[in-house]
């Protein structure tokens, strides 16, 4: 098996989506509505990102969250992996 730099980014993706989710499962409330207002918030970056052509970035529910949830380093691996892919 080939080991590429996609199959590494995947799980790397993949550990990290794991991670988050353990992570607001032991949240309580307060944390849960937390991470959400945090995720529009990342979702808000992204349109207004892509709505001034400054970076074009996917829009879905996935990039706004991991924006969200981990800030600006968040939005970092969604540009990374946008200019990547």
């Amino acid at each position: 098996m080939k080991l590429t730099w996609e199959t590494v980014l995947l799980f790397v993706a993949g550990g990290a989506l794991v991670a988050t989710l353990v992570w607001v499962t032991r949240l309580k409330t307060r944390g849960v509505l937390r991470a959400v207002i945090n995720t529009l918030a990342g979702g808000a970056l992204i349109a207004g990102l892509s709505a001034l052509n400054i970076i074009v970035l996917p829009f879905n529910a996935f990039n706004a969250l991991i924006v969200g949830l981990l800030g600006l380093p968040g939005a970092g691996v969604v540009i990374a992996a946008a200019l990547l892919l």
